[in-house]
C-alpha cells in the first residue's frame, strides 16, 4: 500500500541565504527569492505550509532593470482621501527607498493570504552592502552543504595536495545552486593553492580542477518564449 508523506513545518530545517543584488535583473532576482521563501527548492515542498528559508538581500540600490522601466514604471498608492493618489517613478524610488522596489516585486510573487504574509516576513532587504544579521555569516561547510558529495567536491583540491590541515579556507559565494557553488569553490581553492605554491600545478591541472566550467545558460531568442521554447501555435 502506498502512503503519501507530507512534511510538517516543525520538521523542516530553515536556512539563511545572503544574496547580492548588484547588477542582477529585478524580475529574475524576485522570482528566485520568492522560490526560496516558499521552499520550492526543497523536495519536501508543500504549497499549504511554510517550508521556505530566510533571505537577506544587500545592495538593493544597485539592482538592474531592463528597457525603459526606470522612466516608465510607476508605483502607486492611495491615502484614502479625495485626490490622495500618489505616484512614484522607479528611478525616484531607487533613490529614496530602494529596498521597497525589491520587496514589492517579491511580494507580488507570493500567495495573497496569511501564508504569503508569513513567508514575506522572512525577507530582509538592505540598500547597502552591510546587514545586521552577522550571525548568518561564517557558516561551516557541514552546515551549508547538506550532501556529502558536495562536501567531497569542495575538499578535493586540498586532499589531492595533502594540505587540508595546512590552510584555513574562508569563502564568500553567491548565485547559482549548491552544485554550481561547490564547483566554483573547488576552482577557487585550486587557484589559491597555486598562489601558495606553484608546484601544485601539475597535479591540479591533471585532475581538471584548474579548468573553469564553460557552460552557461543559453540566452533567450527573439520570437521565442525561452532559448528554444516556441510559443503555442494552432490554426483551423
Amino acid at each position: 500500500m502506498r502512503t503519501t508523506y507530507i512534511a510538517k513545518e516543525a520538521d523542516i530545517v530553515k536556512k539563511w541565504y545572503v544574496i547580492d543584488a548588484e547588477g542582477v535583473t529585478l524580475g529574475r532576482l524576485a522570482s528566485e527569492v520568492a522560490s526560496i521563501l516558499r521552499g520550492k527548492n526543497k523536495p519536501q515542498y508543500a504549497p499549504n505550509a511554510d517550508m521556505g528559508d530566510y533571505v537577506i538581500i544587500v545592495n538593493a540600490e544597485k539592482v538592474a532593470v531592463t528597457g525603459k522601466k526606470l522612466e516608465q514604471k510607476m508605483y502607486r498608492h492611495h491615502s484614502g482621501w479625495t485626490g490622495g493618489l500618489k505616484e512614484t517613478r522607479l528611478d525616484k524610488m531607487l533613490e529614496t527607498h530602494p529596498e521597497r522596489v525589491i520587496e514589492h516585486a517579491v511580494k507580488g510573487m507570493l500567495p495573497k493570504n496569511a501564508l504569503g504574509r508569513k513567508m514575506f516576513g522572512k525577507l530582509h532587504v538592505y540598500a547597502g552592502a552591510e546587514h545586521p544579521h552577522a550571525a548568518q555569516n561564517k557558516r561551516d561547510i557541514d552546515e551549508y552543504f547538506g550532501l556529502e558529495t558536495l562536501k567531497l567536491i569542495v575538499r578535493q583540491p586540498l586532499e589531492l595536495t595533502e594540505t587540508a590541515a595546512k590552510f584555513d579556507v574562508i569563502v564568500n559565494v553567491c548565485g547559482g545552486g549548491f552544485t554550481g557553488q561547490a564547483g566554483a569553490i573547488r576552482h577557487g581553492i585550486s587557484r589559491a593553492l597555486l598562489q601558495a605554491d606553484g608546484d601544485y600545478r601539475p597535479s591540479l591541472k591533471k585532475a581538471g580542477f584548474l579548468t573553469r566550467d564553460p557552460r552557461m545558460k543559453e540566452r533567450k531568442k527573439p520570437g521565442l518564449k525561452a532559448a528554444r521554447r516556441a510559443p503555442q501555435f494552432s490554426k483551423r
